[in-house]
C-alpha cells in the first residue's frame, strides 16, 4: 500500500469516526545538533563597566527565562570604536534538545542590546500549516517586548510594514519566525538606519531574536523649513530624462535597443527637503567599487571575454584582417606609456562577450613585488584603437597618506578631455560630461582626501544620451596622471525619438510606483564629512522602478522587461467580512496576493483561480496573480505554470484542465481540497463513508468519500442540512476552506 493511501485512510477514519489499527505513518525524524559556539571575542578592559558582570547575568536570566538546564556559560566584554562597552553572554544546552542563548548588555547603563535564541524542537515535536501565531498576533508581543526591553527608545519607533511575507504551505515544516523591524523616528520623520529588530516564534510566541541599533550622538536637522511635497516633486521632475538603454544581460547578444525615461542618479536620487538641491551620495562604497573595478580591468580587460583557444586564434587570423601582435603592441605602447621597470606578463587575442565580431589585443604588464605596479592595455585588433588601459600602484596610497592634492577637479577634468580629444577626436563631438566626482575615501586627521578623481561622458545618438556608451575616466589627484580609461562604443541600431510619451506624463509614471518619501539619511556629500540629511526620495527605492519604456510608460526593470505589479497583503474591500481573518491568513502565507489592494470576497471563484490558490498552499510560490498579469503572453505562460503546478501535485489529473475559467462549484472545490490533502486514496473508497446530508442523493456515488472527508475534517460546512453541491463557491468561503485546510493535521 502507497504511503499516500496509509495517509488518507488514515485521516478518512479519523474523520468518519472508523477505528483501525495504528499504522507508522513517518520515519523518525533525525535529530539535529547544534555547533559548538565559536569562542568570544575579549576587547577593551572590563574594569570600565559601570554595570558588573554579575548584574549583566541577573538582568539576562529575568528577562529571557533561561533555566537550570543550560549547562555552559561564557562570558565576554568589547569596547567598539566609539567607546561603548558591552557585555556578551552565552548559554549553552548541550543536552537534547540542544540550545543556545546569546545576550548583549550595555555595560553602562544595563540596557539589553542584543538577544538571540535557538532551540532544537523536542522529540517529536511536528509542525505543519499555518503558525498558531500571525503575524498580526506577534505584532502585538513584539510591541510588548519592544516596551519591556526598550522603553527609553520605544516612543521613538515606527513598526515598518512587512511586504516580504514568509511562505507556510501545507505539509511538514521547520517553526515559523516573524520579523519586526521598528525605524527610529524623529520629528516624526524615519531615520531606517537606527532601527530595533525583533523576532517572534509564530508556533510558540516565544521572543527569539531582539537588536537594537541606536546612535544617540546624532544630530537631526529640523523640519520646519523643508520644501513641500509638490515642489519636491517639480524638482524630482527635473530629474528625469530620456535616454537610449541597452541591457547588459548574460548570454543575451541581440538585446535591442530602447527609449526610456530614467531618474538620474537611478534609486540614490535624494533631495535636500531644506534646500531643493539634488544630493549626490559620495560614500566610501563607491570609491571602493570603482577600485575594485580597477583592479579587475587591471587583470581581465575593460569587458569580460572570452579567451581564444590556439586552434580558433588561427582561424581568425586568417579569415579577419587583423593586427599581428607586435603591431597592436605597438599602438599600445604609443597610446600608452609604459614605466620602466615593468614587464611583460601576458599577450592574448580576445573577444567581447556581447559582441563577438569584437575582437581585442590584451597586454599586461607587473613590476613584481621589488615594484608593485601592473598595468593593462586593450587595443581593437582591426583598427588598433586603444579601447583601455589601466595602472595599479599598491604602495600609491600608503605613500600619500600625509600629503595633499596637486591638481583640482577642474585641472584633472581639463587633462582628461585632452586625452579622449587626441584619442578620439571625432567621437569626442559626440559626447557629454555626466559626472565629475573626487571619490573621498581617505579619512585623515579631520579631513578626507580624495583617492582619485573620475569622470564619465556618455555618447549622444539623435541629441539624447545613450550611458552605456562614452569614456569613462580616472585621474590621480596627487600626480595629475591618468590612472585609467575605458571607451565603449558599439554598432547598435537606435530607434527614432518620435513618439514618445511627454516628459510630465514619463514623471506621473514613475512617481505613481510609490511616489517620493520624506526621511532622514547620513549621506557623504561633495567631499565634506558624512553628516545628516532631510531628504525627499522615492519611496522604498529598491523595489520600484526608476525607468519607465518612453512609449508606454510601463515600468522597466534592470533587465528592461517590465516588471511585475507591486503586489500587497492589505486589502481594502474586506473589513467585516465573515472570512477577513481567513483571507489575512493566506496573504500573511504569502499564498492570496493582489496588486489593486482587493481581494472580491464575494465574487464567485473560478477553478483556475482556485487552483491557484491551492497551488501557491502547496508550496509551489508563482509568480504575479493570474487576474493581474497585463498581457495575453503573460496571462497565457502563468495559466500553463498553474495547470502544470496541479496535475504535478495531483490536485487535478491531466484531462481535466478543460472549464477552468468557469465558476466553481461546492462539489467541485470539495475534491480539490481533498486532492491537495493528498486524501484522495481515501476518499475513493466510498463504502466506507454515510453521508446524513439530506441532499446526499444528489451526489454522485464515486464523489461521496470526497464530501464525507471535506465535512469530517471542517473544511466545508452544509447549509440547513444540505450539502448544495452545484451552489457556487465565494472567494471568501474559498478562503476560509483552505485555512481550515492549512490547519489539518497528517
Amino acid at each position: 500500500m502507497s504511503k499516500k493511501v496509509v495517509h488518507s485512510l488514515v485521516a478518512g477514519c479519523l474523520a468518519t469516526g472508523l477505528l483501525l489499527n495504528p499504522l507508522t505513518a513517518y520515519a523518525e525524524v533525525e535529530a539535529i545538533k547544534m555547533p559548538a559556539p565559536a569562542p568570544v571575542k575579549v576587547k577593551g578592559d572590563a574594569a570600565q563597566a559601570k554595570v558588573p558582570l554579575d548584574q549583566a547575568i541577573a538582568t539576562a536570566k529575568s528577562l529571557f527565562a533561561i533555566s537550570g538546564d543550560f549547562d555552559r556559560f561564557e562570558s565576554g566584554f568589547n569596547t567598539d570604536a566609539a567607546g561603548r562597552t558591552e557585555w556578551s553572554l552565552n548559554w549553552n544546552r548541550t543536552k537534547e534538545p540542544n540550545a543556545n542563548v546569546s545576550v548583549r548588555v550595555n555595560a553602562s547603563t544595563g540596557e539589553v542590546i542584543g538577544m538571540d535564541r535557538w532551540e532544537s524542537p523536542p522529540p517529536g515535536q511536528k509542525y505543519s500549516g499555518l503558525p498558531r501565531y500571525s503575524y498580526q498576533d506577534g505584532a502585538k508581543l513584539a510591541q510588548e517586548w519592544l516596551q519591556k526591553l526598550a522603553p527609553r527608545y520605544a516612543g521613538q519607533t515606527q513598526l515598518k510594514p512587512n511586504q516580504e511575507q514568509l511562505y507556510y504551505g501545507y505539509g511538514e515544516r521547520g517553526s515559523v519566525e516573524h520579523d519586526y523591524s521598528f525605524s527610529r523616528m524623529v520629528n516624526g520623520i524615519p531615520y531606517a538606519d537606527n532601527n530595533i529588530y525583533i523576532r517572534i516564534n509564530g508556533d510558540t510566541g516565544q521572543l527569539v531574536g531582539f537588536n537594537l541599533n541606536w546612535d544617540e550622538n546624532l544630530t537631526f536637522p529640523g523640519a520646519g523649513q523643508k520644501i513641500s511635497l509638490d515642489q519636491a516633486q517639480k524638482i524630482f521632475g527635473q530629474q528625469v530624462e530620456l535616454v537610449y538603454f541597452r541591457a547588459r544581460v548574460y548570454g543575451v547578444k541581440d538585446a535591442p535597443v530602447k527609449l526610456v525615461y530614467q531618474v538620474k542618479n537611478g534609486r540614490d536620487m535624494a533631495i535636500d527637503a531644506l534646500t531643493g538641491k539634488v544630493l549626490e551620495n559620495d560614500g566610501y562604497y563607491r570609491a571602493f567599487d570603482a577600485e575594485m573595478m580597477a583592479k579587475a580591468a587591471g587583470r581581465n580587460g575593460s569587458a569580460p571575454a572570452d579567451n581564444l583557444s590556439p586552434i580558433e586564434q588561427a582561424e581568425v587570423d586568417k579569415i579577419a584582417n587583423l593586427l599581428t601582435r607586435e603591431k597592436a603592441l605597438e599602438l599600445a605602447k604609443r597610446a600608452v606609456t609604459i614605466p620602466g621597470g615593468l614587464k611583460e606578463e601576458e599577450s592574448r587575442l580576445s573577444q567581447d562577450y556581447q559582441f563577438p565580431e569584437v575582437k581585442l589585443w590584451n597586454f599586461n604588464w607587473s613590476g613584481g613585488e621589488s615594484f608593485p605596479i601592473s598595468m593593462n592595455v586593450n587595443v581593437n585588433a582591426v583598427t588598433g584603437e586603444l579601447i583601455s588601459f589601466s595602472k595599479w600602484d599598491n604602495a600609491r596610497y600608503e605613500k600619500l597618506l600625509d600629503s595633499q592634492p596637486s591638481i583640482t577637479l577642474e585641472q584633472a577634468r581639463q587633462t582628461a578631455e585632452a586625452f579622449i580629444k587626441k584619442q578620439q577626436p571625432q567621437r569626442w563631438t559626440e559626447v557629454k560630461l555626466v559626472q565629475s566626482r573626487a571619490d573621498d575615501v581617505i579619512p585623515l586627521k579631520g579631513k578626507i582626501l580624495p583617492r582619485a578623481y573620475n569622470f564619465y561622458y556618455s555618447r549622444l545618438v539623435n541629441g539624447l544620451s545613450f550611458p552605456s556608451n562614452g569614456f569613462n575616466i580616472q585621474v590621480d589627484p596627487y600626480t595629475g596622471e591618468i590612472t585609467s580609461y575605458q571607451m565603449n562604443w558599439w554598432k547598435l541600431n537606435f530607434p527614432s525619438p518620435d513618439n514618445v510619451l511627454s516628459p510630465e506624463k514619463a514623471v506621473q509614471a514613475l512617481l505613481a510606483n510609490g511616489g517620493l518619501s520624506l526621511e532622514y539619511q547620513r549621506l557623504t556629500v561633495a567631499g565634506k564629512e558624512a553628516q545628516m540629511y532631510l531628504v525627499y526620495r522615492l519611496k522604498d527605492s529598491f523595489s520600484y522602478a526608476y525607468m519607465v519604456d518612453a512609449g508606454t510608460g510601463t515600468s522597466l526593470g534592470w533587465d528592461g522587461e517590465p516588471l511585475p505589479p507591486q503586489q500587497t497583503s492589505e486589502f481594502s474591500d474586506i473589513a467585516g467580512h465573515p472570512a477577513e481573518d481567513a483571507i489575512k491568513a493566506l496573504a500573511q502565507a504569502n499564498i492570496a496576493r493582489s496588486v489593486d489592494g482587493k481581494f472580491y470576497p464575494d465574487r464567485n471563484i473560478t477553478k483556475l483561480e482556485a487552483l491557484e490558490l491551492l497551488v501557491a498552499s502547496r508550496g509551489d510560490y508563482v509568480d504575479s496573480p493570474y487576474e493581474l498579469l497585463q498581457s495575453d503572453k503573460e496571462k497565457e505562460e502563468r495559466r500553463k505554470k498553474i495547470i502544470n503546478a496541479a496535475v504535478r501535485q495531483g490536485i487535478i489529473q491531466p484531462g481535466e484542465t478543460g472549464n477552468l475559467d468557469q465558476e466553481l462549484t461546492r462539489l467541485e472545490f470539495a475534491v480539490l481540497l481533498i486532492n491537495t490533502l493528498d486524501y484522495d486514496g481515501a476518499a475513493k473508497l466510498k463504502d466506507i463513508y454515510v453521508l446524513k446530508s439530506k441532499d446526499a442523493d444528489a451526489i454522485p456515488e464515486e464523489q461521496r468519500g470526497y464530501v464525507a472527508l471535506s465535512l469530517g475534517l471542517g473544511l466545508q460546512t452544509e447549509s440547513g442540512d444540505m450539502f448544495k453541491p452545484g451552489d457556487k463557491i465565494p472567494r471568501g468561503y474559498a478562503a476560509t476552506s483552505i485555512v481550515r485546510m492549512l490547519n489539518v493535521q497528517k
